[in-house]
């Protein structure tokens, strides 16, 4: 079956300030050697999606550079392929995002270009190994205007999703709710959708020419509760994790060194492509003690790290102690330096005996460039 794919690369840019200031959200780096982008991507590239749009507002150069030519994903095609989406040059740059229907409007173009019947959208902010055929499948079979991908609560918990689904003994959608905290058995939405493609470029067209611009308020609820809207669910059982602020980034980055996580993100057979980089392996000091970290290439570790995710490039120090952490590429930590539950961005340098420490839930953040 053919299909294309569309990425929200932005969706929680102001809550990601701290990273987002001078790069898109998708290009936050993640997991020591990836982008947030790649994931979305790679699934789709995974799936045969060879024509995948990505919605990008505004501080997309870093996302460009990552994606190059797109050779690592097999999509420098002369038919399809990657293409950025940015806004209209008319459009304000420093215009609230006034929701994804808005954003799909500057993929019409691509969207009318494209001939697959159907469209697989994503938000790259959902970190996920999934075949999306069977989604596609299933939404075919299902009759149903659109299909959500969803995981299960398990168990009772006060985290809010975007959108909180509820279903009866046939898997039939009972309810549709924004913004909600889950009960046990309630369904939450990834932010994976499909729909037909001619059905989607209609939506697009009729709700923003009246200034309606929300996909899920404004037309999934909207038209659900009307009775006007059928709503397929895809149940996904296999480990999720969601970037939406600077806790879940920390967080989700420290389930990168659970084994089992870890095993089910980076399949062999569904591999997580990324922009390759010809570094030398990571060199090893005889004093320095490491255990239980992702540590990618080339960097010159003559200190200590413990259960923390270490990008290309770094340097640890003789003396330097680092413990759940995460030091982005190219940054320094200086001799006897102390950092824990801190994150380092791009090219920092933390200087000689410097002593840091946050909270899982409140880490210390060290910006792109800055020298402490």
């Amino acid at each position: 079956m053919k299909m294309c794919g569309i990425i929200f690369s932005e969706m929680y840019s102001d809550e990601l300030n701290a990273f987002t200031h001078d790069r898109n959200m998708a290009a936050i780096p993640y997991g020591g050697r990836y982008r947030l982008v790649d994931f979305a991507l790679s699934n789709m590239v995974n799936s045969g999606i060879t024509s995948v749009g990505v919605l990008a507002k505004q501080h997309y150069h870093s996302l460009m550079t990552h994606l190059g030519n797109t050779q690592e994903w097999d999509l420098n095609r002369k038919n399809g392929g990657l293409q950025i989406l940015p806004p209209y040059a008319s459009e304000s740059l420093n215009q609230a995002n006034r929701g994804k229907l808005d954003e799909l409007r500057n993929a019409l173009d691509f969207l009318r270009e494209d001939t697959s019947p159907y469209v697989v959208m994503a938000d790259a902010h959902v970190i996920c190994n999934m075949d999306f055929r069977p989604v596609v499948e299933s939404h075919i079979n299902s009759g149903c205007d659109i299909t959500v991908v969803a995981t299960q609560s398990k168990m009772s918990n006060s985290n809010t999703y975007k959108s909180v689904i509820q279903v009866d003994g046939n898997m039939r959608v009972t309810s549709y709710a924004l913004d909600h905290v889950p009960q046990p058995g309630d369904y939450c939405g990834m932010s994976i959708m499909v729909m037909d493609r001619q059905v989607l470029i209609d939506t697009v067209s009729e709700f923003t020419a009246r200034g309606v611009y929300f996909l899920e308020r404004d037309f999934i609820q909207s038209r659900f509760n009307t009775g006007d809207l059928s709503i397929n669910i895809y149940p996904f059982t296999d480990p999720v994790l969601r970037v939406n602020d600077i806790e879940s980034y920390f967080s989700s980055n420290m389930a990168l060194l659970d084994e089992g996580i870890s095993n089910a993100l980076f399949r062999p057979d569904r591999p997580i492509y990324t922009r390759v980089n010809d570094e030398v392996p990571s060199h090893y000091g005889m004093d320095c003690n490491i255990s239980g970290c992702i540590i990618a290439d080339g960097c010159i570790l003559d200190g200590n790290a413990e259960h923390s995710v270490i990008g290309r490039g770094v340097r640890i120090a003789k003396g330097a102690t680092v413990k759940n952490c995460i030091i982005m590429q190219g940054s320094v930590i200086g001799e006897g330096a102390s950092l824990e539950n801190v994150i380092v961005d791009k090219w920092a340098t933390i200087t000689a005996g410097s002593q840091l420490k946050g909270l899982e839930t409140a880490p210390v953040i060290i910006r792109k460039g800055v020298t402490v």
